[in-house]
């Protein structure tokens, strides 16, 4: 009678640890099915490449498109720069940055650059830089004006409120 014992008992242990590691296994899949990363539903299986397709406009005339500054990383030096296109036949452009306080003129840096062919705008296009530039105010509103001119002597210009920081 005491061999019976012993084998039902043995026999309920074994099942016990069986349930036990049932219910640990059910328990790794429930989390890892909880831990999985989610997709959004606005998300496709694979991803698309977003292009952004900028198209200039034709020209027609000379114009200053951008202005834009930047700074000298660790000094109070800024590098500014126009961009813009021409029709003329011309081979440079003449680019002149003015910064003013009020009406005050600060800063004037005048250079030349040579223009690019762009015949899918139906001219050509060019891009000035100046060297880093000293002596900018900084923290006070100032007025950024780039003013472009061609070898027939036509003029555009771009201009904006900007502080230099």
């Amino acid at each position: 009678m005491e061999n019976e014992t012993d084998v039902s008992q043995t026999q309920e242990d074994g099942s016990l640890i069986y349930v036990v590691g049932a219910i640990i296994v059910v328990a790794v899949i429930v989390a890892a099915v909880l831990m999985w990363p989610k997709t959004k539903s606005s998300e496709t299986a694979s991803p698309t490449v977003e292009n952004k397709v900028v198209v200039k406009p034709t020209l027609t005339k000379l114009v200053c498109e951008n202005e834009w500054f930047n700074p000298v990383v660790g000094l109070p030096k800024y590098y500014l720069s126009a961009e813009g296109g021409d029709v003329s036949e011309g081979k440079e452009i003449e680019c002149t940055f003015t910064i003013l306080k009020d009406k005050e003129t600060v800063l004037t840096e005048v250079m030349k650059v040579p223009v690019t062919q762009a015949p899918e705008r139906g001219g050509t296009t060019f891009k000035c830089t100046t060297k880093a530039l000293e002596r900018i105010p900084q923290n006070i509103p100032l007025k950024f004006v780039s003013t472009v001119k061609n070898g027939e002597g036509t003029t555009a210009s771009c201009s904006g409120g900007v502080t230099f920081r």
